[in-house]
Parts: C-alpha cells; sequence; structure tokens
C-alpha cells in the first residue's frame, strides 16, 4: 500500500498557503501604513509644537499683515504744503503713510495707518478712517487711532527707506523719508526681542505698488480723486 500523502501534498493544500501568504503580506503593508501615517503625525505635531514654542506663527502672521498693507498704500497728496508732497513719513521708528482698509466693502476708501513700537513693547499698527476729524496726523499723538498689535514683548524697531537722498545721489538705505512727491523704493522693516527670546525677525522687505504718481484724496469719498 502507499504512504498516505501529507498534508501539502494533498490538492489545495498550495492553494491555501499561498492565500494564507498573501493575507499576510497585505496586512504586513497595512500595518506598515498605519506605522508610517502615525510617524509623520508625530513629526507634524512636533513641528507644530517647535514653530509655537518660536513664535513664528505670530511672526508670519504680523509680516503678512503689514505687507499687504504697506504694498497698498497710496501717494494721497497733502493739501497745507506748498508743494505736492504726499502724506507719508517715515522715520527709523515710527511709519505713516495712507492706503485702502482692508475693508471689501469698501475698496475705493482711503485710511491712515500709522506702524510703531508701544513703549510696553508691542508692536502696532494704528488706523484712522480720513474722514475722521480731530486726530493728530503728523504728531504722535494717538487719540482717535484704532491699534492692531502685531507682535508682544519686542525690544526694538528700525524702519529704512531705500532711494534717492532729498539732495540727490545715489539710492542708498536712508533711517527717513519725509516730504517727498513719491514713496520710497523699498520699506526694510527690523524687529528684535529681548536677549534669551526664541523669536527671530527676518528682514522684512516690502516694496510698494504705487512708487510714483499722485493721489487726491476725495473729501466725500474718502478715496482717490483727480490726479490718481
Amino acid at each position: 500500500m502507499h504512504a498516505p500523502a501529507s498534508a501539502l501534498s494533498r490538492p489545495g493544500a498550495s492553494g491555501f498557503t499561498l492565500i494564507e501568504l498573501l493575507v499576510a503580506l497585505a496586512l504586513m503593508g497595512l500595518a506598515a501604513s498605519l506605522l508610517l501615517a502615525g510617524l509623520r503625525m508625530a513629526g507634524l505635531i512636533a513641528l507644530h509644537e517647535r514653530t509655537r514654542a518660536s513664535g513664528l506663527d505670530e511672526i508670519i502672521a504680523a509680516q503678512r499683515t503689514l505687507r499687504t498693507a504697506i504694498e497698498r498704500l497710496r501717494p494721497a497728496v497733502r493739501v497745507d504744503t506748498a508743494r505736492p508732497v504726499i502724506e507719508f513719513r517715515g522715520s527709523d521708528a515710527v511709519l505713516s503713510y495712507v492706503a485702502p482698509p482692508p475693508d471689501r466693502d469698501a475698496p475705493d476708501a482711503l485710511a491712515r495707518f500709522r506702524l510703531a513700537r508701544a513703549a510696553a513693547g508691542d508692536l502696532v499698527l494704528y488706523a484712522a478712517s480720513t474722514r475722521k476729524a480731530r486726530i493728530d496726523t503728523r504728531g504722535y499723538d494717538l487719540t482717535g487711532w484704532t491699534p492692531t498689535t502685531l507682535l508682544r514683548g519686542t525690544a526694538s524697531l528700525s524702519i529704512s527707506y531705500r532711494g534717492a537722498p532729498p539732495a540727490g545721489g545715489e539710492r542708498a538705505w536712508l533711517n527717513r523719508w519725509w516730504d517727498r512727491t513719491s514713496p520710497p523704493e523699498l520699506i526694510r522693516i527690523r524687529v528684535e526681542f529681548p536677549a534669551g527670546d526664541r523669536r527671530q525677525w527676518p528682514d522684512l522687505l516690502i516694496r510698494p505698488h504705487a512708487t510714483t504718481g499722485t493721489c487726491l484724496a476725495d473729501p466725500v469719498t474718502s478715496g482717490c480723486g483727480a490726479g490718481q
């Protein structure tokens, strides 16, 4: 008599083994995918925590706000001067300019903005409608202005302006842009933090879209009238 066939040589035994192998491989692949997804998620969470700890999120938001606001500045002509100078006054610590407000319902209106560092160390962008009366447009009185705090706990603010000096000559970085007929070609904003603060502010370079021309502020609409 012949010996009974082993379990491996029985009909269909090899087929079941192959199916089991394929199922095992599929389960291993699924487990590997889940493991990689978990590691990726853990990496993203760790990156987010490091980003939050370094204050990168708030710095990105502050720079985005400033870039959007300053790029849209308008060379509005002042009416209280003998020659046509624009409403743009910049020093190394304060920047004042005119631009459309971030209000989609009033795209043609104009507002005054002032970037400065408060005594407590906050980086603040102030705003006031050009229609608002009894506000100090050239001094340092901020009564009637609406503040938006961009950053807290800064150590210093430094603003520079790229262009030709008032007396003429080669273009350079200047710490003052005052009573000019056009905005500067570039504006550089630097912010420093106290020692031990992990936050870092990359130099913010902004090119105003309107570097030439003038805008006559309409007293009725607060927008640009003739001469834009």
